[in-house]
């Protein structure tokens, strides 16, 4: 493809005087970067926010890595990098992980709310907004589904019930097996009941807010596009490489990729090291419900939980920012979830955060150990270390952090299995575990 058709691509559907703007000041900028550097940024977030204005799944992919990636010119990066950044060009559907395009699409077409902005996160205004309750459904379909089987499971064991004379140890054994599963379906309607309720519950607030006229009867502005900015903006943070277009010369600075095939990757292990975070307890029922994870451009040094649930609905689910291009490794990816996980638990403990709970003890730790500045920035450091380090073997964190992590943020048991052969402390841990398991049981 030739240059000039790159371009026309890229800037189809802009206004004439921004793409002469934009031409111009790429050229004085390639020819003298360090004085134009700063007014080809400031032009590059106006083209920025005019193509995410626009973009929809029939944009030009030129547009679409533009918003995704910050590629304005493939000549900008090397070969090498080019190969580098090729899995971040693959489109791959999922749930929880999306690519800023995606996002914007995503929002634009109503299937996720808008974000909100930073400055009125804690003053949330009761305007028009859908609930979300998708993974509640799927929950409830998927209890539907699992008391299917179990009901398969119990009428087979049924017919294993039978005998000429007195029955033998094989049918006691059996009739063992339907106490557990008549134990295991009352357990699963009630969780199905539970789930009714709430979606039940979720779904009339859904159609009371869309039964709400539109403010003045204008129709909401898409905002998105200007909230992306101050995402990108945090995670690259105030001493961070402020230039937003990808180019080689600071993608050697970069150490990780968060393509979302790694990303995925990482989140898969995350699910074994953290899968309490991924989980929220509804009436007594636990559900899987992971935050939305927006995947940025930018050269970042941080990740963030931007909101710990969607907006006033308990049951919507947050959104945390990760920075494709990281420059602290894998660092920002469990920054974000670490500090979701506590933004959460504040949000969801109801004004208690400093008496109960992961939050409670944690913050108490810190008084007796007269640590002062903002509990969470502790937590979150703390909270890296434990799924970098700890999770693997090496002990960094104070035994009473440990403590509270393995209480509040435990490991699958597979792993705790693993740790236990590694060190006396995860031995000790994992033995006080089991003997819990034992009492409980009787």
């Amino acid at each position: 493809m030739s240059e000039k058709e790159y371009f026309e691509k890229l800037l189809a559907g802009v206004e004439q005087s921004l793409k002469e703007e934009f031409l111009s000041l790429k050229q004085l900028h390639e020819e003298n970067f360090s004085e134009y550097k700063d007014q080809f940024s400031e032009v590059f977030w106006k083209l920025y926010e005019a193509i995410a204005q626009n973009i929809d799944e029939t944009s030009p992919l030129e547009q679409k890595f533009f918003l995704r990636l910050g590629l304005v010119d493939p000549r900008y990066l090397t070969k090498d990098d080019l190969e580098r950044i090729k899995e971040c060009m693959i489109s791959q559907p999922d749930d929880t992980f999306y690519y800023v395009d995606e996002w914007l699409v995503a929002v634009k077409n109503g299937k996720i709310n808008p974000s909100t902005f930073e400055e009125v996160i804690q003053e949330q205004p009761q305007e028009k907004r859908t609930y979300d309750y998708t993974w509640i459904e799927k929950e409830y379909e998927r209890k539907l589904f699992e008391r299917n089987v179990e009901e398969e499971k119990l009428k087979d064991l049924v017919k294993g019930v039978q005998g000429k004379g007195p029955y033998t140890k094989g049918v006691y054994v059996i009739f063992d097996e339907i106490t557990k599963s008549i134990g295991k379906l009352k357990k699963l309607d009630n969780d199905i009941k539970n789930l009714k309720e709430t979606l039940d519950k979720t779904k009339e607030q859904a159609q009371a807010v869309q039964r709400l006229p539109k403010s003045n009867g204008k129709s909401t502005a898409f905002t998105e596009p200007l909230v992306i900015r101050q995402m990108v903006k945090k995670t690259v943070g105030k001493l961070g490489i402020q230039y937003p277009a990808l180019t080689s010369n600071y993608l050697r600075e970069i150490n990780a990729i968060f393509s979302k095939k790694n990303s995925l990757k990482l989140f898969e292990e995350l699910k074994l090291l953290d899968p309490t975070t991924l989980r929220r307890t509804i009436k007594g029922t636990e559900v899987f419900m992971s935050p939305f994870v927006i995947l940025v451009p930018g050269y970042g040094e941080s990740g963030f939980c931007w909101e710990p649930i969607e907006g006033l609905n308990i049951y919507g689910r947050g959104r945390i920012v990760v920075p494709i291009f990281s420059r602290k490794g894998l660092d920002p990816f469990y920054q974000a979830f670490g500090e979701y996980r506590w933004k959460l638990e504040k949000e969801l403990s109801f004004g208690r955060w400093m008496e109960e709970g992961l939050t409670g003890e944690y913050y108490q730790y810190l008084e007796e150990n007269k640590l002062k500045g903002q509990p969470a920035e502790y937590f979150v450091k703390d909270y890296i270390l434990w799924l970098s380090k700890e999770a693997n073997g090496i002990q960094k964190l104070d035994k009473a952090v440990r403590e509270i992590f393995w209480k509040y943020l435990p490991f699958d048991d597979s792993v705790k299995e693993k740790l236990s052969k590694v060190s006396y402390i995860y031995q000790q841990l994992w033995e006080r575990d089991l003997r819990k398991r034992q009492r409980d049981q009787h």
